[in-house]
């Protein structure tokens, strides 16, 4: 039996719309799929290696200090005595070195500056009436005016056995009070305060309670009496020792609040 030219135009036709459809059809159903699939990532997340991953909050400094200590070193160097102090921060397991010593390179906030801005993370350890007391401050001086504020600053004192730690007594405390160039150590406004300016360069000051915590003896402040300053014998800065290149955090400016 022989077809028309038109029966088979006709025929084509019919069998192009068929094929058509079926592709609109298949799209949209792989269209169907591909939504229920980002709804259900949406919802319940994904183990795809290609999905951002959930920020790391185990970042020792995104939260408070512990008053937990850890094992020191054998050996009398500042390097030694501030080891115990720094679990849970950025110089735990890092090599340790004394940048700064007031003997050494000067008592004075010029001499201070010039040898710790931009060292990140620092210790600051001084001796009074033959006591030991200091702070650790997470973000380090850069001299840029202002503040430099974390949660995970803290103030620290020799017991007669072992050391007891002060964290910050509201969030965001100040762990440098001010970050300006003619200026010495604050730790908050009047927390840890050692200015190295004036006729009083060794001069300390201590007050408790605002900024950090007045701690289980219930201290107003760290040094012997309450009430009057007192006059440092020994004064260091110990930092971290990076590789040639390596980031130091926290080096430059920091222009906002928060945990890091």
């Amino acid at each position: 039996m022989k077809h028309s030219p038109v029966s088979l135009l006709v025929a084509i036709l019919i069998a192009a719309t068929a094929v058509a459809s079926f592709k609109s059809t298949s799209h949209i159903a792989t269209a169907r799929r591909t939504r229920q699939t980002i709804t259900r990532l949406s919802f319940f997340g994904s183990s795809s290696k290609n999905l951002p991953k959930p920020e790391d909050r185990t970042y020792p400094e995104a939260k408070q200090a512990t008053y937990d200590l850890q094992p020191g070193e054998f050996g009398f160097g500042p390097e030694q005595i501030v080891r115990p102090l720094l679990k849970q921060t950025q110089l735990e397991k890092r090599k340790l070195q004394v940048v700064y010593d007031a003997k050494k390179h000067g008592w004075s906030a010029q001499a201070f500056h010039s040898r710790v801005d931009a060292k990140g993370a620092s210790v600051v350890l001084v001796k009074v009436k033959g006591r030991w007391i200091g702070g650790y401050n997470p973000r380090g001086w850069a001299s840029l005016g202002g503040s430099r504020s974390s949660v995970a600053a803290f103030l620290f004192y020799q017991k007669l056995i072992g050391w007891q730690k002060l964290r910050v007594a509201r969030t965001g405390s100040m762990a440098c009070g001010r970050d300006e160039f003619d200026a010495g150590i604050y730790f908050g406004a009047d927390s840890l305060v050692i200015p190295l300016i004036g006729q009083r360069p060794k001069s300390v000051a201590s007050r408790l309670g605002f900024y950090y915590e007045s701690g289980p003896e219930n201290k107003s402040t760290m040094l012997p009496r309450a009430g009057e300053d007192a006059t440092a014998s020994e004064l260091y800065v110990i930092s971290g020792v990076y590789a040639k290149g390596e980031e130091i955090p926290n080096s430059g400016g920091i222009s906002e609040l928060g945990f890091y």
